[in-house]
């Protein structure tokens, strides 16, 4: 069974390396438009992903796993996910309700003055004049390493995970490294790999299915004997990242929702507030 896998891995290589000539042809003008970075997020209860009679059902899929909103692929939430983080942001979205049909109508930056013309409502969430829900979300870029290939993506947590995404900024900005001349300075963000996982979590309100967030360790950028990197897939990675980091700062990559029904909006359906 083992040199069968090495066989099939084995042509696999050969195959892709026929391409090599012809990398990119056909994606000359294809622009960060025309891509939709994908959402890594967890299912909850009412995900349609996780019922049968739904149209979106995803076979195997259950409340707790995590779900990639573009290859519709679900992740073992106990297991987990390894990450490279990228960029982060805090953005206040826009949506429905699911009493009024719910969707997604856009995000504003903190600084926006919509933000400062919510009220209140019994549940505490943050409701506009239009009746619609401003929701406080951080979003975190990534990198997941799938066993498909690496590939970009975007969490984001909100409600009761905003403590866990401030807790992981903290985390992130605390290692520093040291300069030739002594002085310290913070590490990019991109440096360290993180596993990401889901638990269960609860309170008067209700129960959910919340991150669990763990330093994995630090990227091996290091050299061998002959200059070339010891650890090839960290260094790709490493390199994948800063470009992301990179098209997110400077606005090539626009964050759009997926106009799927909305009255199964599954971004906090079962996260009370």
């Amino acid at each position: 069974m083992a040199g069968e896998v090495a066989k099939k891995e084995s042509t696999a290589v050969a195959m892709a390396s026929q391409f090599e000539d012809m990398g990119g042809l056909g994606f000359e003008e294809t622009t960060s438009q025309d891509m939709a970075v994908p959402f890594l997020r967890i299912l909850a209860q009412l995900s349609p992903q996780v019922n049968k009679r739904d149209g979106a059902y995803v076979e195997g899929a259950e409340a707790g796993m995590m779900f990639n909103t573009v290859s519709n692929r679900v992740y073992d939430g106990e297991k987990g996910v390894a990450v490279v983080p990228c960029y982060y942001n805090r953005r206040f979205v826009e949506w429905a309700p699911r009493e009024k049909g719910g969707g997604y109508f856009g995000s504003y930056h903190p600084d926006d003055p919509i933000t400062n013309t919510t009220t209140k409502n019994e549940r505490g969430e943050d409701i506009l004049p239009n009746g619609n829900l401003l929701t406080n979300t951080a979003q975190f870029f990534v990198i997941l390493i799938d066993e498909d290939g690496p590939q970009r993506c975007l969490i984001t947590m909100s409600s009761t995970q905003l403590k866990k995404a401030r807790k992981w900024v903290t985390q992130m900005q605390a290692l520093t490294g040291t300069k030739s001349n002594g002085e310290s300075y913070t590490l990019p963000m991109m440096s360290h790999s993180y596993r990401l996982s889901t638990v269960a979590e609860s309170n008067d309100k209700g129960n959910w299915f919340g991150w669990d967030i763990a330093k994995a360790g630090m990227m091996d950028l290091s050299l061998d004997k002959d200059g070339k990197p010891s650890n090839l897939a960290d260094h790709a990675n490493f390199s994948m990242a800063v470009e992301f980091a990179k098209s997110v700062k400077s606005g090539e990559v626009e964050v759009k929702e997926q106009s799927q029904d909305s009255s199964k909006k599954e971004l906090n359906d079962d996260v009370p507030f």
